[in-house]
């Protein structure tokens, strides 16, 4: 517009020159012909400070008429660089109205390729006011001549402008202007700029004005309309592949106002360069204005809107498509040589939002800006946006205020509150919500362009409502949560640094945070190659400071599991607890190492007669992928407990130092727990790979002289009445755990009942899982059966036992497998005999009738045992199944008890098929080891 109103400026005033000269001396022109192109050249020249060339000038008087062509006008002065080519101008001219009010009228003006090319400072000559003879001979030619001149008819065919104002150009090219008496003026043009420095070009190639034909010289006016379509913008960072203006506008260069109205401006697919790096894809903007009034230096515009249809942007992985956003500006003022602004009170309806008002202003280089609103619906906005979970449900009131301010070319002070009332939420399946919350934040920062860095710092604070997670409940009136922090981002280099970072969950936890995060790309591959790849380096300090730990225990274990883990009800903590870890990121590689503490701790569980007193505990803590293989000093810890009494154990102190090192934990000194009988020695422990599913356990258990009476009676196993005489004695080494197994080698040797009893391949696996299963293998040699019978609800057996039970695996608290074998062996000076009961229950276990039945039975009530010759008895347990069979046979019977030749008992298997569920055995067992008789389940 500005470069349209100096092309219709400066062609009107040289026109106007141009007519004025030649029909000023017309009179006397016409009787001194030969002096018209002289006078002519003189005059132009003069009035444009300029040298002036006319190559043909022709006249008509009968009718009124000027044609010339061939005019040059150049500029003296470098200062004052302009050319000026007119080649052909003709008008038909007329004057009319009365002395001292003529009017000059133009009409069929024909003005074919007309140039003027400016270079800045120039444009046109200082205006310095007419002098006393030349106002004196103006008022001469308005008395006697004309005061006004009409356009009535003409055209410009061809016309063309350019300035150059170092390396930025603007050229109008293809001007046309047209008008009548009848029909308004056209003008049309078509229009390039560019700046070199700033990589810009703006092509407008139609460009239309249409205005009325009166032009007033002593008050030029311009009114009309103004089209333009098929417009272009490119520079560094923006690209508008089209726009259109239009609009209606009335322009008074006496009073220089210009003043617009219904502008009307829609740009498409304006899209950022890819340079940029930005997420958004190409959008459309629409700009609108009832009025926009320009009186330099002062811009007014009124009841204005800036519209944008949709937006898509990126974010991670997926695309947010926003809706219709639209910017209501009531009124605003811009003063463009004071270099200020004021637009209030703007309206933002935007992704959701409601209520949102911004507040602009420029001023003394100054900027301000406020954005604020209450009820905006923030949430809701956010759940549509899938910054939150969209299947949530959420309410609150929200009061949003962000204020920016600071010199127009920054750095830029920020300042922004965010506060939630009454805030309830809630999650699909309930299992987190919250109600009555208060929620505040309050952030200040500064951003500072021309260093590329953000500082800020922020806080946060609730304190009021409750809110559970699944099992977790929070009263926050009596524990808040308040979180602070101050940083910097130095976005250019994608470096952002936490000076420190401040939470706390009052009275219960508090936790700092410091650190920084860098992200990197490179562009070299493998090896050198070109390629890409992309990271991020990371070094963070995470403390948590000495606080009580009984808080935190009855927040996350004892409240959220007593229901369903009884104990814990009862369970009683106490002492302090800290923790101080550090962690690092170098691309693929990250590190964690730090110490978790415990001091003056205690555990008491009174209801199981449970204590740990005088707890101490350095535990150093180091996970680590990728980093260096190289050797690294190990970090040293330690678990210290004055008083350690978990019953059937007795009271002791435990003393344990510890060394770890990436992803493992060493005890290398051996551990003596005394247990009831004597002592267990833990040997060294080796924990490799503490952080993965891979993790392993090394180390091997010894047991030297445990006294078998006291350690049975210790774990219940054997009623305090009741002796057994015995030792047990070996060691299991290695002890290791793998994949969720352990395994074992080495023997425990128990030498109890005359002989001895070898444990072997103790194990276990699905350790912690829920369905763990124990195995192990054992032995025997020489056990005498009247040490292990005599007193029993069984009955009394002579002799010497052997045979094994191997592979046994037990689940849920009872076996699932096992390949028993019980077999008597002949030794000089021990009888063989069994008592009639024995032969009893034998015979229940295999499955068949007692022996004494009848007959029989009378017989062998006189005698109270009966020698026999063997016992075998083999027995298998495998999906539930149970076996019982004899080891010996003889004529295709199979014995369970064989008797010598003459004498004694034979009790038979008489069903060897037989095969019976491990209940139903256990049952069986159960009728006969109990004196009351049957079993009833």
């Amino acid at each position: 517009m500005r470069l349209i109103k100096k092309f219709v400026l400066i062609s009107g005033i040289f026109l106007s020159l141009i007519v004025m000269v030649l029909s000023g001396a017309g009179m006397y022109l016409y009787y001194h012909p030969e002096q018209i192109k002289p006078v002519m050249e003189r005059s132009l020249a003069s009035a444009t400070g300029s040298s002036c060339t006319i190559e043909r000038i022709s006249w008509s008087m009968q009718p009124l008429s000027l044609e010339a062509g061939g005019i040059f006008l150049n500029g003296l002065k470098p200062q004052q660089a302009f050319s000026i080519e007119l080649p052909f101008i003709r008008a038909d001219m007329a004057i009319e109205g009365p002395w001292g009010r003529r009017t000059l009228v133009l009409e069929n003006i024909q003005i074919n390729g007309i140039s003027m090319n400016f270079t800045s400072p120039y444009l046109l000559p200082e205006n310095k006011g007419a002098s006393f003879p030349a106002r004196m001979i103006q008022g001469l030619v308005s008395l006697f001549f004309f005061r006004d001149i009409r356009f009535h008819s003409g055209e410009i065919l061809d016309g063309q402008i350019s300035t150059v104002q170092g390396d930025q150009t603007v050229r109008a090219y293809k001007i046309h202007a047209k008008a009548d008496a009848d029909e308004p003026l056209l003008f049309s043009f078509a229009l390039e700029a560019g700046n070199a420095s700033r990589n810009m070009d703006f092509t407008a190639p139609e460009v239309t004005l249409v205005s009325g034909s009166a032009f007033d010289l002593s008050d030029p006016k311009l009114s009309g309309t103004l089209q333009a379509k098929g417009m272009k913008f490119r520079n560094a960072g923006l690209g508008i592949p089209r726009m259109a203006v239009q609009s209606q506008f009335t322009y008074s260069h006496a009073t220089q106002h210009l003043n617009v109205e219904n502008l009307d401006i829609r740009c498409k697919g304006i899209a950022l360069t890819p340079d940029s790096g930005s997420s958004l894809s190409p959008v459309d903007i629409h700009f609108t204005a009832d009025g926009v009034s320009i009186q330099y230096p002062v811009i007014e515009i009124t009841n204005a809107a800036l519209q944008v249809p949709q937006v898509k942007v990126r974010t991670g992985n997926r695309e947010i498509l926003t809706g219709n956003i639209v910017f209501h500006i009531p009124a605003g003022q811009i003063d463009t040589e004071k270099r200020a602004a004021l637009i209030p009170a703007v309206r933002c309806d935007a992704f959701g939002l409601k209520n949102v008002l911004l507040d602009m202003g420029l001023e003394e280089g100054r900027i301000n800006l406020m954005l604020q609103g209450k009820n905006t619906a923030l949430l809701h906005a956010a759940a549509v946006y899938q910054f939150l979970p969209s299947d949530w449900a959420f309410s609150a009131n929200d009061a949003i205020q962000i204020e920016v301010s600071g010199p127009e070319a920054g750095p830029w002070q920020v300042g922004a509150t965010l506060s939630f009332e009454d805030l309830a939420f809630k999650n699909k399946d309930e299992s987190l919500m919250g109600e009555a919350l208060i929620l505040s934040t309050k952030a200040e920062s500064v951003i500072d362009l021309k260093n590329s860095t953000i500082t800020f710092s922020a806080d946060l604070a609730a304190k009021t409502g409750e809110a559970l997670y699944d099992r977790y409940y929070l009263n926050l009136a009596e524990n808040p949560v308040t979180v602070s922090c101050n940083g910097a981002w130095r976005f250019k280099e994608r470096f952002f640094q936490l000076y420190r970072l401040k939470g706390e969950l009052t009275d219960i936890l508090p936790i700092e945070i410091q650190g920084f995060l860098k992200q990197w790309t490179s562009i070299a591959g493998a090896g050198g190659a070109p390629g890409s790849d992309a990271g991020r380096d990371a070094d963070f300090m995470v403390i948590i400071p000495k606080v009580p730990l009984t808080p935190i225990f009855q927040l996350l274990l004892q409240e959220p599991y007593k229901t369903e883990k009884p104990f814990l009800a009862t369970l009683e903590t106490g002492g302090t607890v800290s923790a101080e870890v550090r962690l690092k990121e170098s691309g693929k590689e990250r590190q964690v190492v730090g110490r978790i503490g415990w001091r003056e701790g205690s555990i008491y569980l009174p209801d199981k007669g449970t204590a740990l007193k005088g707890i101490h505990v350095d535990l150093p803590v180091w996970y680590e992928t990728g980093m260096s293989k190289n050797a690294v000093e190990w970090l040293k810890g330690k678990l210290a407990i004055q008083s350690v009494t978990v019953p059937p154990l007795p009271e002791q102190s435990l003393n344990i130092l510890m060394d770890a090192g990436p992803n493992r934990i060493s005890v290398d000194s051996p551990t003596v727990i005394r247990i009831p009988g004597g002592e267990m020695r833990l040997g060294a422990v080796q924990m490799e790979n503490l952080f993965s599913p891979d993790i392993s356990v090394h180390t091997r258990l010894d047991f030297k002289a445990i006294n078998l009476q006291s350690l049975l009676t210790g774990i219940g196993a054997l009623p305090p009445e009741e002796k057994i005489d015995g030792m047990i004695t070996g060691a299991l080494d290695p002890v290791r755990y793998e994949n969720h197994t352990v395994a074992s080698q080495g023997k425990l040797a128990a030498d109890v009942f005359g002989g001895t009893i070898i444990l072997s391949d103790l194990g276990a696996s699905g350790i912690f899982t829920s369905v763990p299963v124990f195995k192990l293998n054992a032995n025997w040699d020489d056990l005498l059966l009247a040490e292990m019978t005599t007193d029993t609800t069984f009955g009394k057996i002579e002799g010497v036992l052997k045979g094994h039970l191997r592979d046994v695996e037990i689940a849920y608290g009872q076996p699932q497998k096992f390949d028993l074998l019980l077999e008597t062996v002949q030794k000089k000076g021990i009888p063989q005999t069994i008592s009639i009961k024995a032969v009893d229950n034998i015979a229940q276990i295999g499955g068949g009738q007692s022996p004494f039945m009848g007959l029989a039975g009378s017989f062998a009530s006189v005698f109270e045992k009966f020698p026999y010759e063997k016992i075998g008895i083999r027995a298998y347990l495998e999906n539930d199944m149970f076996t019982v069979n004899g080891t010996s046979k003889e004529d295709g019977t199979e014995y369970l008890v064989k008797r010598r030749s003459f004498s004694g008992i034979n009790i038979v298997n008489q069903n060897p098929d037989n095969r019976i569920s491990f209940k139903d055995m256990v049952k069986r067992i159960q009728r006969i080891t109990h004196k009351g008789g049957a079993v009833v389940n």
